[in-house]
């Protein structure tokens, strides 16, 4: 038979620990949601100064290419050019040689500062290492012929004015991969002369490292992990580098963002604006980072990523104190419950031990018990029952 006693400490315990879940798993799933939200805006805010730092870093490329189409020495060897005059073309050469040579110098940024005739054939070509700080006007017999070079064939079917920025990849020479690897973006206006004649193709190497080396850097210092995509799904910059250019037109691996992330790849090829979307393990915040400041050129996504595990740490601290206050009420209701079934059922107790000794004869122990509660009705009743049955038993 279940004790009265046991099912009011039960009931007690259950009144006392539902409310007690129910506040914690409600202010767990808030905390939770909190520090989701905190984590997304820490990589979003992380994510916007990265890309302004890597959209900086090409900021004055378009400034610098129309400085060199505009100059008035180049407006003459345009001339010189339509009229073949190889004497003006041989002395104003020098002069733009050399100021491509000052650009390349101050700016360390550029490779390579290219004027390509119309019919595809070099005419000046200065080359820069950063690393070693070397730079060199490349000898006539050296040039090549670039006329079937799509970024070539691009920039001359603009209209003046109109500039051309290519994709970033790895730059061949000779139709092989530079050695070693030189990744490049490129900038280019087609030149015109008299009566709007092209003439030439100017076209300026961005040595992609110097925002690429933003990412690289970034990803040293922080939990968050941020990688380039082109507009194909290829990976300019990860933190795994053999994931890096898989395109066919760079190292032919194929490995992709679509690889790494199939439910997520074709949304984020697509975003125009900043974006967040969670993974399984990881929040992913996306944006276009674009090559120039009017957004007409996009750069690649960059992909910004923070472990779940990082953004929630707080949670695991949340989550003892939660089992630590679920665990202190348990045992405060645990306690309490005892107390006042033992409270509430002390007088029925007393009552049953009365009623029993009444049934057995025993008539001259007086019953009392003060409850104040129908229990006291009911121990007054027997004890007028008590009162009558010892009357009769002396009669």
């Amino acid at each position: 038979m279940r004790s009265i006693k046991g099912r009011i400490e039960r009931a007690l315990l259950t009144a006392a620990l539902i409310p007690v879940l129910l506040v914690s798993v409600f202010a767990y799933l808030t905390t939770q949601d909190a520090l989701t939200q905190s984590g997304i805006q820490n990589t979003q805010t992380q994510a916007r100064l990265l890309s302004s730092g890597i959209e900086n870093t090409l900021k004055y490329v378009p400034g610098d290419l129309f400085y060199l189409r505009d100059a008035n020495s180049m407006f003459e060897y345009g001339r010189a050019l339509v009229i073949n005059d190889e004497n003006t073309k041989e002395t104003l050469g020098r002069y733009i040689a050399r100021d491509f040579l000052s650009i390349i110098k101050n700016r360390h940024i550029y490779n390579q500062i290219r004027l390509i005739g119309a019919d595809g054939k070099e005419l000046i070509r200065v080359e820069h290492n950063e690393q070693n700080g070397s730079s060199r006007v490349v000898p006539l017999e050296l040039l090549n012929d670039k006329g079937t070079s799509p970024h070539f064939q691009a920039a001359k079917s603009l209209a003046f004015g109109e500039y051309y920025v290519s994709p970033t990849d790895l730059n061949r020479e000779e139709g092989k991969l530079a050695q070693p690897h030189q990744p490049t973006i490129r900038f280019a206006t087609p030149i015109f002369a008299v009566g709007e004649r092209l003439v030439a193709v100017l076209i300026m190497n961005v040595d992609a490292n110097a925002f690429i080396d933003l990412i690289k850097q970034s990803n040293q210092h922080d939990a968050t992990q941020f990688s380039l995509i082109n507009k194909e799904g290829f990976y300019i910059s990860h933190n795994d580098q053999s994931k890096e250019w898989g395109s066919v037109h760079d190292l032919s691996h194929g490995h992709s963002f679509s690889e790494d992330y199939p439910e997520l790849a074709d949304s984020i090829t697509q975003v125009t604006s900043l974006s967040s979307t969670e993974s399984e393990q990881s929040l992913i915040t996306s944006l276009p980072v674009y090559a120039d400041t009017e957004q007409q050129h996009i750069l690649g996504y960059l992909i910004a990523e923070t472990p779940k595990k990082v953004a929630l740490k707080l949670l695991n601290t949340f989550t003892i104190g939660f089992v630590a206050f679920i665990l202190f009420a348990a045992v405060i209701g645990f306690v309490f419950a005892r107390l006042l079934s033992t409270s509430m059922t002390a007088p029925l107790r007393q009552l049953t031990l009365a009623a029993d000794k009444l049934s057995k004869g025993e008539v001259d122990t007086p019953i009392e018990i003060k409850s104040r509660d129908e229990i006291q009705f009911l121990a007054e009743a027997f004890e007028r029952l008590r009162e009558s049955v010892k009357l009769l038993m002396r009669m």
